[in-house]
């Protein structure tokens, strides 16, 4: 049996289970703590385990899509924020996810015409089939495997080790039978991915997609031997005997691709016609929303404001400026500043929803003062989640500082 929890961002994810009633080990997820590890709001992310004979599923919701009466709208909220992060993450590969390897997921191999509530899934999985096949040529890129083969020859001369038995038996005794060893290369690894890809590009994909696929496909099989008694189809990826091979951190990040490129990872109680697998030891994403949200306001920004020089705070160059106060050297670090001849504009992104004026922290315009004057700027902006009252693209006006509120809608 398996039963859902959903729990909203600033809830104690323990509580919620215990609130809702669930039986658990609470030992068996403890190495979860890390999740509500800050004081104002958890990770966002999904997690399956197993307790006793029930499987357990929670999701944790972002503030902006908190939990409803209706499951699959939490579902259908959940998976739109995991879109926002795989597209974000094609585009920008410092963004950075936490994982967990010993994940339960519900796995079936992916059939188009049986997928539910394609329309709103089409997205996200073609974001996920990207992000896989970036995992697979990283690893392949650092992969190297081969093994010693053993071949027999005839010449003339003696060159490599003698073959006694062919050599007693050989009626012409001008021929010298040898053997040498030659190594090739070769990998189990290459040969379920190629048959991964093969069994991929039967699918109707984007092209894009299908290009990168076929690509990386040419790619393997040029390397790599294709077969040297090692055997494998589709249908036995999801066997004990493939998952054991792979062992390492990369090895199960490979093996979560390739299972994301044949298969389909499960949300929507509608698919339960399908025949599912309880795949263990998957790995599981769990993000810092405010992070993303940085990310978001960082690719509106390169939309918007294109004639710009873009700066962000720990990304290639940052945005760190030094100054001394009360003898006390001291580092100055807006999330953007926007840079060109003319201007300049400082602007930080806030995971906070406004419900009106009061909200608005202090201390987030007091840094933001400070931030513009140290880098001189003529603009100065908060950007929002969501903002509630009318005067969201007003100038507002603090001890004679003029800042302006924007939102960018997740």
């Amino acid at each position: 049996m398996t039963k859902t929890i959903f729990v909203d961002e600033n809830e104690d994810i323990f509580e919620a289970f215990e609130n809702a009633g669930l039986e658990y080990d609470r030992k068996k997820v403890e190495h979860l703590r890390f999740i509500s590890r800050k004081q104002s709001n958890n990770y966002i992310g999904y997690y399956q385990f197993k307790s006793g004979e029930d499987y357990y599923k929670f999701y944790i919701l972002p503030k902006m899509s908190p939990k409803v009466e209706d499951e699959n709208t939490n579902k259908q909220n959940f998976i739109n924020l995991l879109k926002i992060y795989y597209e974000l993450k094609s585009k920008y590969k410092e963004l950075k996810a936490n994982e967990i390897f010993d994940n339960v997921i519900d796995f079936s191999f992916d059939d188009k015409q049986q997928r539910q509530n394609s329309d709103d899934l089409d997205a996200f999985i073609n974001y996920k089939y990207h992000d896989a096949l970036d995992v697979v040529e990283a690893f392949f890129k650092k992969h190297k495997s081969s093994l010693i083969k053993e071949i027999d020859f005839i010449s003339q001369g003696i060159k490599n080790r003698l073959n006694l038995r062919k050599n007693i038996t050989e009626l012409d005794k001008s021929k010298i039978h040898q053997s040498k060893k030659i190594p090739f290369t070769y990998s189990k690894f290459a040969v379920i991915t190629m048959e991964c890809l093969d069994y991929f590009l039967k699918k109707e994909l984007q092209k894009k997609t299908k290009s990168q696929a076929k690509k990386l496909n040419i790619n393997l099989k040029n390397r790599f031997k294709t077969k040297e008694n090692f055997e494998f189809h589709i249908k036995q990826i999801t066997s004990k005997k493939i998952k054991k091979l792979f062992k390492t951190k990369e090895q199960l990040e490979l093996f979560s691709a390739l299972l994301q490129l044949v298969g389909v990872e499960n949300y929507f109680e509608s698919e339960s016609s399908k025949e599912i697998f309880k795949l263990h030891n998957q790995h599981s994403l769990f993000f810092r929303p405010e992070k993303l949200f940085e990310w978001m306001v960082y690719d509106k920004l390169k939309e918007k404001y294109s004639d710009y020089e873009i700066l962000k705070d720990g990304f290639k160059n940052g945005t760190t400026k030094k100054y001394l106060l009360a003898d006390v050297h001291r580092d100055s670090n807006p999330d953007f500043i926007l840079k060109k001849e003319d201007g300049i504009i400082v602007v930080d992104a806030k995971w906070k929803i406004l419900e009106n004026k009061s909200d608005i922290s202090f201390e987030d315009v007091a840094k933001l003062r400070r931030d513009a004057i140290l880098n001189n700027a003529n603009e100065s902006i908060l950007i929002y989640p969501q903002v509630a009252f009318s005067e969201n693209r007003l100038s507002l006006e603090f001890d004679h500082f003029q800042f302006k509120i924007k939102e960018l809608h997740v």
